[in-house]
C-alpha cells in the first residue's frame, strides 16, 4: 500500500483528535508516515547541492538539536 501525504484538512482532524485523546492507532500511524515523507523530501532537498537550508541542512534551519 503506498504511503500518501495528507491534506492539512486531514492533518488538523487527527491532531483534534488525538489532543483529546480520540485518535486511533491507524490515524496516528498516517501522519507518522507523513512526516516521514516530508523529511525524505527534505533530505533530497539538502542533497541537490543547492545550499536552500545552508551548510547544515534543513534540521539545523529549523532548530531541530542534534542528536547526542
Amino acid at each position: 500500500m503506498p504511503i500518501k501525504y495528507l491534506t492539512q484538512r486531514e492533518l488538523n482532524y487527527i491532531r483534534g483528535k488525538a489532543l483529546v485523546g480520540h485518535a486511533t492507532p491507524k490515524e496516528l500511524l498516517s501522519v507518522f508516515s507523513h512526516y516521514d515523507l516530508l523529511e525524505s523530501k527534505l533530505d533530497e532537498a539538502d542533497n541537490d547541492n543547492d545550499d536552500v537550508y545552508g551548510t547544515d541542512g534543513w534540521r539545523h534551519y529549523f532548530g531541530i538539536p542534534d542528536e547526542d
